[in-house]
């Protein structure tokens, strides 16, 4: 007996019909032209088309999405889901609690987004924009290497998805199957498909909670890894105890003494210098036209090592006068409280800044607020920022973690390297994904919730004074959260417009 085929497969039917050549000629064209998303995308559509086509779609239970996203749809994970959320009520609370967290970190990624729109239109900058990089695509943005992101990207995933569907559950909705999105192999989403009719006619604040559990999931997770980081981290010693600058001013005392980026000094005018603070200190009992005789550890860049000490003899210039010099304002000084006669040794951001670091630099970055040297105010507002500093650092580390300089400073073995890379990325990924999902746009998780909390809201003021029907209420709502949305868009379109036109 012949195998069965789908209805639709035509033996006969030629495999690339004249639409499709045409989309291979585009694609050829695009890459040609350097629009290499445009073409990758435009080669999704075509192998979608063609399994489509074949009927293999269908054997995967997959759909195309946008024509070049597949949608893998799975029902495997339901029994796991069911007996994670059996503590309804723990999960209630939990649900509660994501929706006043995303709802506070709704409010500051808006005024983020309009501060950001205004301050653009007042000062345009003429630089070209890089859909690659806004994207943050694995492997082709500036900073984001392949391997890590895509391997942390997964339990992101996952745990996101189950965040909504535990809440789901939680409140009696059923979740009909799991999924994933893929673009070119790379997993760029997931989703839980609930019963469309059940979240629909569920109670608004149950579902803006189902809403809000899968970008709180992420962050809540993210916020313990860094827990757990910051203990890894806490455990490593530098190699060598001192302070270094990883830039040096051209032509400044430190570069005519011969220090070079990353040499560790280790001695002041026969006083050790253990930390960043030691050298502050010296730096803070000095004059200008001092004259230091340092002891320090030279940095070669090829080996990756440093050498015996050597001494070299530094003339500490004026602070107030190198900043004049550099179009800085009397004001600005004053306001960053430096005078004539202050000391300068000539490391980038001495006296504006800082770049002067212990050799731990790259250790304590990764710390953050756990700190053991921190008032609690300054551990709160660290904390409030630590996300900002995780985001930056692959991108001002070129994809690493810390300078290579750095982490050579530290006593760290391959395989505990290794373990740091796989709990930083999973924080970074897991940051990245909740507050990504909390943009207030649809079909992101933030502007589901913008949406029905301007429902929920003009529909509280209409029964209070009972001016117009239900159903109105409702088509007001949809409308006043649509407008909202094509806002946002705008907010988001500007910059681009703006590029275009200067």
């Amino acid at each position: 007996m012949e195998p069965r085929r789908p209805p639709h497969v035509d033996d006969e039917t030629p495999l690339l019909s004249g639409r499709e050549w045409v989309i291979i000629a585009l694609s050829v064209l695009m890459v040609l032209n350097g629009w290499y998303i445009l073409g990758i995308i435009t080669v999704n559509i075509l192998i979608l088309a063609i399994l489509e086509k074949k009927g293999i779609l269908d054997r995967w239970n997959a759909t195309r999405v946008l024509g070049f996203i597949l949608m893998i749809r799975t029902k495997r994970g339901q029994i796991t889901l069911e007996k994670i959320s059996r503590p309804r009520r723990l999960w209630r609370w939990f649900g509660e609690f994501s929706l006043w967290l995303c709802a506070f970190i709704l409010l500051i990624l808006t005024s983020g987004i309009i501060l950001s729109v205004l301050a653009f239109i007042s000062q345009p900058t003429s630089q070209p924009l890089d859909s690659s990089d806004i994207l943050l695509i694995p492997g082709v943005s500036n900073g984001i290497p392949l391997v890590w992101p895509l391997l942390a990207l997964i339990p992101a995933l996952v745990i996101h998805e189950y965040g909504h569907g535990i809440q789901m559950r939680a409140h009696g909705m059923r979740v009909r199957s799991f999924g994933l999105l893929i673009a070119s192999m790379i997993p760029i989403g997931a989703f839980a498909e609930p019963e469309m009719k059940e979240i629909s006619q569920a109670p608004i604040r149950e579902r803006m909670r189902t809403y809000a559990a899968g970008p709180a999931v992420n962050i809540v997770f993210a916020t313990l890894l860094t827990v757990a980081l910051a203990s890894t981290m806490m455990s490593i010693e530098p190699q060598n105890q001192g302070a270094y600058s990883p830039a040096i001013v051209v032509e400044g005392p430190a570069e005519t003494a011969g220090l070079r980026p990353y040499d560790i000094i280790v001695n002041v005018e026969n006083t050790s210098i253990e930390s960043a603070s030691d050298l502050q200190n010296a730096l803070s009992l000095a004059n200008a036209n001092d004259v230091w005789l340092m002891t320090v550890l030279p940095y070669d860049n090829e080996s990756k090592t440093w050498g015996e000490p050597i001494e070299i003899e530094i003339i500490l210039a004026d602070k107030y006068a190198h900043y004049l010099a550099m179009n800085s304002t009397p004001e600005l000084l004053e306001a960053f409280d430096i005078h004539p006669g202050d000391p300068f040794m000539g490391v980038a951001g001495d006296g504006i800044g800082q770049a002067i670091q212990s050799t731990t630099g790259g250790r304590d970055r990764l710390i953050g607020p756990f700190a053991t040297d921190l008032s609690t105010t300054e551990r709160v507002l660290y904390g409030l920022t630590y996300p900002v500093q995780i985001f930056s650092i692959p991108i001002t580390f070129d994809g690493e973690i810390m300078a290579s300089a750095e982490a050579d400073m530290l006593d760290i073995g391959p395989i505990h390297q290794e373990i740091i890379n796989g709990i930083f990325w999973l924080v970074w990924i897991n940051f990245i994904l909740g507050f990504a999902n909390l943009v207030p746009l649809v079909p992101f998780d933030g502007g589901h919730l913008m949406r029905d909390a301007i429902r929920g809201s003009i529909r509280g003021v209409s029964n209070r004074i009972s001016v117009l029907h239900p159903q109105r209420v409702e088509i007001f709502a949809t409308k006043t959260a649509n407008l909202a949305s094509l806002l946002f868009v705008g907010l988001f379109v500007v910059p681009i417009l703006f590029r275009l036109v200067i």
